[in-house]
């Protein structure tokens, strides 16, 4: 299980002349244990990364994202990152995917699409047609490799793109389908995304506003009432319903940053980007709402013990405007920066096993700040 969108809002003080700040937030949830790393692939990077059946290409543009170490060898999937130019590109798990068996010329390994899109494309108007010439392939379900996913990539404009394969065709959903539905950039599982937009419309009368708040509306109806009706299941379409409603508040706030910016008149404000990373990392784990050991799997008998099941393994917020990257892990809530800008993706393409890396799961440094000192 997986949630995806995009949080659209006023960016104080503007950077590089955009008044609207694009963050994007996603987390991974999978059974078991998968150990995350952050690759740094650099910019001219010769792709595949191994011999398969993908098209050879170069890369333009360097780019972080993440990946199971020990599978790389074999599958090297960037299950999410973000290029230099501010580009996304995200997997998430869909049931009942198919891939096309083979493809007579431009294949493209179900896998590489990440790394395809990321190496080289600034913007979801460069990567939408460039999509029809191209034929992704994978192995049968059940196969070996076999992974069921679709995709999002979104860029500093705030648009993105939903791409998934159903009985061996491409579904493109690009910035015009259904009146611009993708510009909130959610997207969860099963069933396919053109499922969960007209499930959607079912809860169009929910609204994020309301009449006071806990300690000045006396009267009327209560706090939040606007919400009722929201799922609160971890399900796919109530994750897709929960995501696509609860961000639509970041994009009323005033644009002068007045009433929702703590401490404005402060020295030392707490700025735009802080808040809505922040934001951002809290909200997806509300929505998925999976930590560790609450979605349990029954046992096979009455007499053995039940097994944890799908938790929040880590979980990021990307922001496309500055093309900077932050995570978290369900065991180390530090949030960890990556600033692209200042990265180094030079020195040309290099063999995968060359690649720099960080860990992100199992996690890097503490896990808490020790203020007992600070009574002193």
């Amino acid at each position: 299980m997986c949630t995806n969108f995009l949080l659209a809002v006023p960016n104080i003080p503007a950077t590089g002349g955009s008044a609207t700040q694009y963050i994007s937030s996603r987390c991974m949830e999978l059974t078991g244990v998968m150990k995350t790393s952050m690759y740094l692939v650099p910019a001219q990077q010769v792709f595949p990364l191994i011999k398969n059946g993908s098209v050879s290409w170069t890369g333009t543009y360097g780019f972080v994202a993440l990946a199971d170490p020990s599978g790389m060898p074999v599958f090297p999937c960037f299950v999410d990152g973000i290029n230099s130019a501010g580009l996304s590109c995200a997997s998430l798990w869909l049931p009942g995917t198919s891939y096309a068996a083979s493809a007579s010329s431009n294949a493209l390994e179900y896998y590489d699409l990440g790394a395809w899109i990321m190496s080289q494309f600034a913007t979801v108007d460069e990567v939408v047609p460039a999509l029809a010439g191209i034929n992704v392939i994978g192995p049968a379900p059940g196969s070996d490799l076999y992974k069921p996913l679709h995709f999002i990539a979104t860029d500093p404009t705030g648009a993105s793109v939903v791409i998934e394969f159903i009985d061996g065709a491409m579904n493109v959903y690009p910035p015009s389908y259904d009146n611009g539905a993708t510009q909130d950039g959610v997207l969860t599982n099963s069933p396919t995304y053109d499922w969960q937009r007209t499930n959607l419309a079912d809860y169009i009368n929910l609204n994020v506003e309301g009449s006071g708040t806990s300690s000045t509306n006396t009267s009327g109806p209560p706090v939040g009432a606007g919400l009722l009706g929201l799922p609160g299941d971890i399900m796919s379409a109530s994750r897709f319903v929960k995501a696509a409603t609860l961000r639509k508040g970041y994009g009323k706030l005033p644009s002068d940053g007045t009433g929702w910016l703590p401490t404005v008149p402060d020295a030392g404000a707490t700025g735009s980007t802080q808040t809505i990373v922040s934001a951002a990392l809290s909200l997806v784990q509300i929505i998925q709402a999976t930590p560790y050991a609450s979605a349990l799997i029954s046992p096979a008998t009455s007499a053995a013990a039940p097994t944890v099941g799908d938790w929040t393994m880590w979980q990021v917020a990307r922001d496309h405007t500055n093309a900077v990257y932050y995570f978290s892990s369900a065991f180390n809530p530090t949030v960890q920066k990556v600033d692209l800008s200042e990265v180094d993706f030079g020195g040309g393409s290099v063999k995968m096993s060359a690649l720099k890396t960080i860990p992100v799961l199992p996690s890097p440094g503490a896990w808490y700040n020790d203020a007992s000192s600070s009574f002193a």
